[in-house]
């Protein structure tokens, strides 16, 4: 979790006192089905365990204001992931409200069922947490260990009474004071311990984040008091900011039986540098083998920056070596008559990153008021793909890349108003042997009114992007962890529904923050890699209503279709076919939601035919004044399946938007704020007409009863 030290200095001894009375669950923005505290600031999901037929949440809440600070353990309790009972703050911060000298952050807990701790007595079984002790100021502890001010260690507490009451373990905490003699001064950033039984070596293992080296510490432990040191994992793939909230845990490839079959996978939170697209927080995972004392990373789960393009590429245009643009073989217009490729970042612009060699195109010359096209020699198509790295404004009309035949327009693509160039790739496969001219096209003179294009090639492989396993694509997801104490079949997750560039700004009251749905997951071969694939884990039979609209159609036109006021909380299910990769121009297809009858407001999720990826549109989704960053539209990649359809699966709430792509390998979750009177929704397809459509959608009725 994210230390956020001046909250300390608005004076905790001000927080108010926290209320009993019972919300009313009809606020403006108040979650139907995901979990929210009912009143406060909420943060990391932490101690997330399963235990005599109880899912327990710990997570980490301020009792005394909607802001984070005073950290301490809330509790909630569910038998069926979706209706969840209240229970008493776990670990309330030593010395709240006027002289806090601990906070209690973010750790995990296990049933202890062997009583390796000694904590057990009177044949109760011990149930045990980990989490990270952080304190204020120097001071010496009851077990006589001394720590320094704003030291961060790891402590342990335990319960007899099956996680209603805890006792924090004050003759010996912190059991793990500093991190390991190399890293000695990183005890301001040595946190979030998740713990497990390694039942192999008989040990316990703990996971813990040295935030700011981008780096996993494991240790091993026989009775979960003493622990050794054991290996270190990291840095790897996504390191844009601190890691935090590790997990490690086994999973079975495609459900197969034995040893062979099971891979291990690290989950960790990433602040900033969330996937490409978002700004601030997110989670990726790295598939690989543990053998009970270190975590190895399988190759094809591990990124080096701008992945190469594919090893028989054959390079049509890298900007590199001297000369200007008609040097190179390109004629221009307009304001890059006699401009040449850049070297990286120009004036008065965000940094450029992901480009190969020293120059590209940048038609950031003149800021973004450049205009003019470039246009290349004509050349023969010859591989199935044309791959290249574009970022920049996200205009198929005014910032864009063309291949045209014949003077027409075949093959398009933006960039994502972002400075960050990624692979795009063009199937040109139906286009063999026939003569081409790629033009790159500046038009627009404000805004995100350029584009940056680099690497340029044909190749029978499309390039790939990735610089991570991504958990989730969308800006609000961070901070997952996985329940302890569940068969070894069984895997399931939850995150925290929010994100640490506007989280402490959200329009909510009284409460702050939200619960992903819980999250079934497993691993899957897809296209011959390991991949995490996610499923919604919530008991649907007690919410979901049994009637709602189920249409379909052989062909839907281009336009808009009404749906009308179909509700605030819902479940869409929504297939169709892939469409031809010759379409010109735009060509998406999706649903309009939580859209104002004057359409003023509305959330886009659909499906990008050009660039095959999943998106949500939140940029009028409401209430978007409260940060600049938050009106925005977010991507992600998803291929469709063997018969050539695109699967989605919308989860729709009074604030969120959660979306499954596929069999679940790709997820986006998004927060929206919109008005109480944006019911409606609309079907829309541009760029032509979309082939065999089916939408199912099913109100989903509210677990508080209302």
């Amino acid at each position: 979790m994210i230390v956020m030290l001046k909250a300390l200095l608005l004076g905790l001894g001000a927080f108010q006192a926290v209320s009993a009375e019972k919300p009313s669950h009809t606020e403006l923005y108040r979650p139907q089905y995901h979990f929210t505290p009912p009143k406060n600031w909420m943060n990391d999901p932490n101690g997330l365990l399963y235990y005599k037929g109880i899912y327990h949440l710990f997570y980490q809440y301020n009792p005394g204001g909607t802001t984070w600070g005073a950290m301490s353990w809330g509790h909630a309790t569910s038998r069926d992931l979706t209706h969840w009972e209240q229970q008493p703050i776990a670990l309330l911060a030593r010395g709240y409200p006027h002289n806090i000298t601990e906070m209690f952050f973010s750790g995990s807990a296990v049933a202890d069922v062997g009583n390796t701790s000694g904590f057990g007595h009177s044949g109760k079984t011990p149930l045990v947490a980990m989490y990270t002790s952080y304190y204020p100021y120097a001071q010496t502890m009851p077990s006589g260990k001394t720590v320094q001010a704003n030291q961060q260690a790891q402590s342990i507490a335990y319960s007899l009474d099956d996680g209603m009451t805890w006792t924090t373990y004050d003759a010996a905490n912190p059991v793990i004071l500093d991190p390991p003699a190399p890293y000695s001064d990183q005890f301001l950033n040595f946190r979030d311990p998740n713990i497990f039984w390694h039942k192999p070596t008989k040990k316990w293992i703990a996971v813990i984040s040295l935030a700011q080296l981008q780096k996993l510490l494991i240790y091993t432990s026989k009775d979960l008091k003493n622990w050794t040191f054991a290996s270190e994992f990291g840095p790897v793939n996504a390191v844009g900011g601190v890691w935090e909230c590790p997990n490690l845990f086994p999973m079975s490839v495609d459900g197969g039986s034995g040893n062979d079959s099971v891979k291990w996978v690290v989950m960790i939170g990433l602040n900033p540098g969330g996937p490409p697209g978002t700004i601030g927080s997110g989670t990726q995972y790295v598939v690989g083998s543990f053998d009970g004392t270190t975590f190895t990373a399988d190759a094809d789960s591990l990124f080096s920056g701008t992945t190469p393009p594919p090893s028989d590429s054959i390079v049509f245009a890298d900007f590199e070596g001297t000369g200007n643009f008609a040097d190179l073989g390109w004629t221009p217009t307009g304001d890059f008559i006699g401009q040449s490729p850049v070297n990286g970042t120009l004036s008065g612009q965000n940094p450029v990153t992901g480009y190969l060699g020293k120059r590209l195109v940048n038609t950031f010359l003149d800021g973004d008021a450049t205009t003019g096209t470039l246009t290349s020699q004509s050349f023969a198509i010859s591989k199935r793909y044309i791959n290249f790295l574009i970022s920049g404004g996200h205009d198929l009309n005014n910032t864009a890349v063309y291949l045209k035949v014949d003077g027409q327009i075949v093959r398009s693509a933006t960039g994502t108003n972002s400075e960050n160039l990624s692979w795009n790739s063009w199937d040109v496969g139906s286009l063999l042997n026939q003569n081409a001219v790629i033009q790159i096209v500046d038009t627009a003179a404000g805004g995100w009114g350029h584009i940056n294009v680099d690497e340029i090639s044909f190749s029978d492989s499309m390039a790939r992007n990735q610089v991570a396993n991504w958990v989730d694509w969308g800006p609000d997801f961070y901070a997952a962890q996985g329940y302890n104490g569940l068969s070894p079949d069984e895997h399931i997750a939850i995150g925290w529904m929010n994100n640490w560039q506007y989280g402490g700004l959200i329009p909510t009251s009284p409460w702050r923050s939200a619960m992903s749905i819980p999250r079934e997951l497993s691993l899957k071969k897809i296209h011959g890699k390991a991949t995490l694939v996610q499923a919604p884990k919530e008991k649907w039979d007690s919410i979901l209503s049994r009637k709602g609209i189920d249409q379909s159609w052989s062909s839907l036109n281009q336009g808009t279709k009404s749906l009308g006021s179909v509700g605030k909380a819902l479940r869409i299910e929504l297939s169709f076919s892939d469409r031809d990769p010759a379409a010109v121009g735009a060509s998406q297809f999706g649903i309009i939601v939580r859209a104002t009858p004057d359409h003023e407001q509305q959330t886009r999720v659909g499906y990008d035919f050009t660039t095959k990826e999943i998106f949500v549109d939140r940029s009028h989704s409401g209430d978007v004044s409260f940060d600049g960053t938050f009106p925005a539209t977010y991507y992600a990649p998803l291929a469709a399946n063997a018969e050539g359809q695109i699967n989605l699966r919308v989860y729709l709430d009074w604030s969120s938007v959660e979306v499954f792509g596929g069999e679940g390998e790709t997820a986006m979750t998004a927060q929206l704020f919109p008005s109480d009177n944006a019911t409606y929704a609309h079907i829309f397809s541009t760029g032509g007409s979309t082939q065999n459509v089916r939408i199912r959608i099913n109100k989903i009725s509210s677990v508080w009863g209302l």
